[in-house]
């Protein structure tokens, strides 16, 4: 064979064997990225790219909505039919896994500058303190190119020459499926089935427990690292966000979700008041869940150490649209005439929980019968 024919053969195999990956990678689609272009797709769960899911559907979907709730994986639990009781408007939950503010000031924008929105709903669920993006995650984790402004030519690209192992591990993955709800809502059906049959063991609580929160006491112990560096980062994006919202004559409505107390104290600290103050600075009027309560206090209120249940996220919704809430201390709306005091109660609570701790080695949690467990989750 002569070297012509060589090196064209060869051209030709290498270009078979491109051809070959790329039709997989698009067939097979790993990370559904491809079908996630039409925005309606709706069989995507929590470990595809909903990031691009959640983009796609905003930009061709977006005369459905009136206003859209951003936030962190916390916030899918909340139901787009009972954010309505807030101020009526129909919803989109544009929640994505590790939330952080890039991630959060891509989407104000996009929504901005692209959508006909009243209102943005931005949930904090306070561990974005802890890194500014989530990038280094993975693929999945990455801010989408129709959100960025980056080339969507050189994204396509990226995902048609993925590691072929990606898509044989997709075949071959038999793990159930949970895709989210066509308005955006995450799909917890797999914890309520756990809730409902490990209830009132030690299965339960050690799973949330033994397994995940012994990390934080750690935290609890010695010290809170210094995040000053991250919060200032948080900050100055949540100002942009408050700007943008405000050219564009958006309403900008900005809560605290609710937080397992297991978590809690892996936060709270000088840093953590220091961006409190600020964010209510910014929002002028701010509700807040994550605060020292009974619902905290009580594990079976939340599937996992970071995420509360859906009747949580409820109780929440039914707080900020003005119903009286029966769970003391669940909830404060904090302005820039409390909060100083609010942060001065959360140093004193922090202390009460610190000398409980010293001396039973735990929290002072409360159990399955304890008023504190939201009604609903009881009587699934």
């Amino acid at each position: 064979m002569s070297a012509k024919r060589w090196c064209i053969s060869f051209l030709c195999i290498m270009l078979a064997v491109l051809v070959a990956i790329m039709g997989i990678n698009v067939v097979i689609d790993p990370y559904c990225y491809f079908k996630a272009q039409s925005g309606d797709n709706y069989t995507l769960d929590e470990d595809d790219y909903l990031r691009e899911l959640k983009a796609q559907h905003i930009k061709h979907f977006s005369d459905k909505y009136d206003a859209y709730l951003i936030g962190g994986s916390k916030a899918g639990a909340l139901r787009t039919e009972e954010l309505k009781k807030i101020d009526g408007y129909n919803y989109y939950n544009c929640w994505v896994m590790s939330g952080n503010f890039q991630d959060y000031e891509a989407y104000t924008k996009y929504i901005c500058e692209h959508t006909n929105a009243k209102k943005i709903l931005l949930q904090i669920s306070t561990t974005e303190i802890k890194q500014f993006d989530r990038e280094y995650r993975g693929a999945v984790f990455e801010t989408p190119a129709i959100l960025t402004g980056e080339s969507k030519i050189a994204e396509m690209a990226t995902f048609l020459f993925k590691n072929l192992k990606l898509s044989y591990e997709k075949i071959t993955d038999k793990d159930p499926k949970y895709p989210c709800f066509e308005t955006g809502e995450r799909n917890l059906t797999k914890y309520y089935k756990f809730f409902n049959e490990n209830k009132g063991t030690d299965k339960y609580y050690d799973f949330l427990m033994k397994k995940q929160v012994d990390k934080f006491y750690k935290d609890f112990k010695r010290g809170i690292k210094d995040r000053s560096d991250v919060i200032k980062q948080c900050v100055d994006s949540l100002k942009r966000i408050k700007s943008m919202c405000k050219k564009h004559n958006v309403e900008l409505q900005i809560f605290f979700g609710s937080i397992f107390a297991g978590q809690m104290v892996a936060f709270e600290s000088d840093c953590f008041y220091d961006f409190l103050r600020q964010v209510v600075e910014i929002g002028d009027k701010v509700w807040c869940f994550n605060t020292f309560n009974d619902i905290a206090l009580n594990y079976y209120n939340y599937y996992d150490p970071s995420h509360y249940y859906k009747e949580v996220g409820d109780l929440m919704i039914d707080t900020m649209a003005g119903e009286p809430c029966k769970y003391s201390d669940f909830g404060i709306l904090l302005t820039r005439d409390n909060v100083d005091e609010h942060i001065a109660s959360r140093r004193r609570k922090l202390a009460e929980w610190k000398a409980f701790f010293d001396e039973h080695g735990t929290l002072p949690y409360k159990s399955l019968d304890d008023p504190s467990l939201v009604p609903k989750i009881y009587e699934r």
